[in-house]
């Protein structure tokens, strides 16, 4: 029988055990011999029988000892080892792996040869095991969260508060390419985050998109309660989705970042490239939809929907928005006379002037074939009849040309505010906007009308 090679490990330590016995039994009377008992007695069928059961006694009762010692230990830990099993099964459909907790599942064996050896490795992998669901736990949540938010800045703001607060980190930015240009849609607890993305470091690292710690660049500090501080470690995570860099996560904190946090991090941002390609696709889709494909305005489903949102946030504020159409005068003739190839780029070009007489945060639409409309919130109508002057003003001096003509065109246009004239809906205050663009053009064209309903002001 091969006692290393037994399946059965007791059951090969009793027959070595026994055997040793009964082998020293049939030996000791040899020995008895040369230690001068006489060869009748010690050779003896009594002697030589007596010092057979003798040995096999002691092998026998050498077994019970090492059973009664070892075997229950092993039972202890199999038994653990079936608990946990069964544990992890049920926690693979509850959820609930609280039965599966280090503290409750672990041995406290304080045997210091192999037997403790054993419950230390078993300790040891319960401790991997739980870990590692615990890391699997907290990417499952971050994915979780992430995954139902579309809009991007939210989006954004809200990974860099979760990767922040799973890092410990005392300030940090998102840094996304859109468009061609690298931009920050958000940052926390930086002081002018602007200069990260003309970083001799960042730009270091779009050669290889790999994690890099780095230093901040001058004037990038961290504000914290009490004072403001350069961190002492700082880390930029590339994003990226199907090997396309997206953008970088940066991340800054006053002490070194731990073992565990730099090995979690690159895992978490795996599922921040899934769900910010799917923003980002979201984001191009809801601009598309937004725009007017000629000239690249809202368009008129989508202008309609800010002006609701702006006539609303105006009433809470208490403040004035006012609303231009404007009208390219004699359009039609321009395109029966010079074809709809030149009457778009006349929509263009005049788009484009309009956009670039307002403000940052007014809104212009094209409202129509020939007409647009800019909301200018904030704006009363001195204010927005300015703006108007500027716009009719710069059309009427663009030049479109073509390849045997250069053209000109001049607008009309109407204005209307909700403070001057007492409106705060959407509907009667484009009626008013829309009379007084009427009246423009009855006054002649290129002009702009901002009160009555009728009376032409020239410009």
């Amino acid at each position: 029988m091969n006692l290393y090679g037994s399946k059965h490990v007791f059951r090969a330590l009793a027959w070595g055990m026994v055997s040793m016995g009964i082998l020293m039994g049939a030996i000791f009377p040899l020995v008895a011999v040369q230690m001068g008992i006489s060869a009748s007695l010690a050779l003896s069928p009594a002697f030589v029988g007596t010092t057979l059961a003798a040995g096999l006694i002691v092998g026998g009762l050498n077994f019970g000892l090492a059973s009664k010692i070892v075997r229950p230990r092993l039972r202890n830990l199999t038994g653990r080892m079936r608990q946990v099993r069964r544990a992890m099964d049920r926690a693979t459909y509850s959820g609930d792996w609280s039965e599966c907790d280090p503290a409750v599942c672990q041995l406290s064996e304080q045997a210091e040869d192999e037997l403790g050896d054993v419950a230390d490795s078993y300790n040891a992998l319960l401790q991997a095991l739980h870990s590692a669901h615990r890391v699997e736990e907290r990417i499952q949540s971050f994915n979780n969260t992430l995954s139902s938010q579309l809009d991007l800045h939210d989006l954004c703001d809200q990974a860099l508060t979760l990767l922040m607060d799973h890092a410990d980190a005392d300030g940090g930015a998102i840094i996304l390419e859109k468009q061609g240009e690298w931009t920050i849609p958000t940052s926390k607890g930086l002081i002018h985050p602007e200069a990260l993305l003309t970083s001799s470091a960042l730009q270091a690292a779009h050669e290889r998109a790999q994690v890099r710690r780095f230093d901040l660049p001058e004037g990038v500090k961290v504000d914290a309660v009490l004072a403001h501080f350069t961190p002492s470690d700082v880390l930029l995570l590339p994003i990226k989705h199907h090997g396309i860099l997206l953008g970088w996560v940066m991340l800054a904190t006053s002490r070194p970042f731990g073992e565990e946090t730099t090995r979690l991090l690159p895992l978490m941002i795996q599922g921040l490239g899934l769900a910010l390609n799917n923003a980002l696709l979201h984001d191009d889709l809801q601009r598309v939809a937004a725009l007017d494909p000629l000239t690249g305005l809202y368009n008129r489903r989508f202008g309609m929907k800010r002006l609701d949102e702006e006539l609303a946030r105006i009433q809470r504020s208490n403040t004035p928005l006012s609303l231009i159409i404007i009208d390219l005068d004699h359009f039609k003739r321009l395109n029966d006379t010079y074809g709809h190839l030149a009457g778009d780029k006349v929509l263009v070009r005049a788009a484009n002037v309009i956009r670039d007489m307002l403000r940052k945060g007014d809104v212009v639409m094209r409202y129509g074939g020939e007409e647009f409309m800019a909301i200018l919130p904030g704006s009363d109508r001195d204010d927005a009849q300015e703006v108007a002057d500027r716009i009719r003003f710069a059309i009427s001096q663009c030049r479109i040309d073509l390849a045997e003509h250069s053209l000109s065109v001049t607008a009309s246009l109407g204005v209307a505010c909700t403070s001057n004239d007492q409106l705060a809906e959407a509907e009667p205050l484009m009626r008013l906007a829309d009379s007084r663009l009427y009246a423009a053009k009855s006054g002649g064209r290129d002009r702009v009308v901002a009160e009555g309903a009728g009376q032409a002001l020239a410009s």
